[in-house]
């Protein structure tokens, strides 16, 4: 009861906000072929789920992913406002595990409800990924890996990392139960050994302690069986995507998205429309991005050296969840906006504590001690506005006549008469 009177309001406020800021994209009609695709392959395999279950590969294919995906289906059908409900209701539960992680490391419960709500509003990832139905994957996935981080650095916090503990079992099982993928699994785990190096002194226990080894021998198990049984693809997705390599190019990709989360001016039609001043801006990015890949360089550096153990982890943090997806095309293509939700929340806490450590100085300066959060609420109030101008133009596209096609294939496809389609069949174009 005194978690709930202590933590339940703020878990309320990520609701309220979540919601209150990004609850009109639940009108957009179906427009993603992607999205099409899901719930066709969930359709046709809504009629006899327990077959997933005999295929071993399902167990190292993000499972619990699929589940969901069926679920939705049978609770909305092609209802595609439930399916974007329910991918902000998980981002408002990823914003409030945002606030209890923030919250145990600093512990600076002002500072974490500012890193919460910056995150639960979209900076650093801009709201791509609230406005398309297969964002859940990002979405769940992210959820999925702040639990078992919280579970674990919770356990170490309180047990002293017992590997007997509930948190410690509740971290291993949602591990196991998650399915990651491949790259989420390395993130993860050099999270938790970035956590480990940087608190083994305060917490007097080694970098290598068993509740860490326990986690690399089961990741480890898990990436073997995923490469010898797991698909290709996952079973609610159909088509695979571009191969994409690591090079020297994948560094100057890492600090491309560093910039982007400060400066998310991309080359877009939308620039067309805007206002001059985002024109002068967008002219001048080469400059402005220049300038920031120095900042980020030297605040990294810096605070490494002289940071706290937090400020150390979420910096790690935000680079090792990047890491993963530094890759290109052939082409160079390297841009995927989906990618920054998770880094973005070692940005908002970077910010957050900026804000509150300047705020502290001006103690004393009345109500000029505010004016340092004056910084994160700019970059809400530019997320909320590039987020609904992503949803404006999907809108748009929804009303062409190739989207009202598409919604007629999936309803035929879905449809009683629809006949049978093997999960992963593209959908014929008329």
């Amino acid at each position: 009861m005194k978690i709930l009177k202590t933590h339940g309001p703020i878990f309320l406020l990520m609701l309220a906000t979540v919601f209150a800021a990004f609850g009109r994209l639940t009108t957009t009609p179906l427009w993603d072929g992607t999205d099409a695709q899901i719930i066709c392959d969930a359709h046709s395999l809504s009629r006899d789920p327990a077959d997933m279950f005999h295929h071993v590969g399902f167990y190292f294919s993000q499972p619990l992913l699929q589940l969901v995906f069926l679920t939705e289906y049978r609770l909305f059908g092609l209802n595609v406002g439930g399916y974007l409900a329910v991918n902000l209701l998980i981002h408002a539960l990823n914003a409030f595990v945002v606030y209890m992680l923030v919250n145990m490391l600093f512990p600076r419960r002002n500072m974490a409800v500012v890193a919460a709500l910056m995150f639960a509003l979209g900076v650093g990832s801009y709201g791509r990924v609230f406005t398309t139905v297969h964002a859940l994957e990002s979405l769940l996935l992210a959820m999925l890996h702040l639990l078992v981080l919280y579970f674990f650095i919770r356990n170490d916090f309180r047990r002293d990392g017992r590997l007997r503990s509930p948190f410690f079992i509740a971290g291993l099982a949602i591990f196991l139960l998650s399915g990651l993928t491949r790259a989420s699994s390395f993130s993860l785990l050099c999270c938790l050994l970035a956590y480990k190096a940087f608190f083994h002194r305060r917490r007097g226990r080694p970098v290598w302690s068993p509740d860490l080894l326990i986690f690399i021998i089961v990741g480890t198990v898990f990436y073997v069986g995923q490469a010898q049984w797991g698909f290709g693809q996952p079973t609610v997705f159909g088509g695979g995507g571009e191969q994409t390599y690591f090079s020297i190019l994948s560094v100057k990709n890492l600090f491309r998205y560093l910039t982007l989360m400060f400066f998310p001016l991309q080359r877009s039609p939308m620039i067309e429309t805007a206002p001059f001043w985002v024109a002068w801006l967008f002219e001048a990015r080469t400059w402005i991005r220049f300038a920031l890949t120095i900042a980020i360089v030297s605040y990294s550096f810096f605070g490494f050296v002289f940071g706290s153990r937090a400020i150390r982890f979420f910096i790690a943090w935000t680079y090792i969840t990047l890491l993963p997806f530094t890759a290109h095309t052939v082409a160079g293509q390297w841009l995927n906006l989906n990618h920054l939700y998770l880094a973005s929340l070692g940005f908002c806490v970077v910010i957050a504590a900026g804000a509150a450590g300047c705020s502290s100085l001006l103690a004393r300066a009345g109500r000029r001690r505010y004016l340092p959060y004056l910084a994160p609420l700019l970059l809400a109030a530019v997320a909320l506005g590039l987020t609904h101008q992503l949803d404006s133009k999907y809108k748009a596209i929804a009303r062409w006549p190739e989207s009202q096609q598409l919604r007629e294939q999936v309803s035929h496809a879905c449809s009683p008469g629809g006949g049978d389609r093997m999960p992963g069949t593209l959908l014929p174009r008329r």
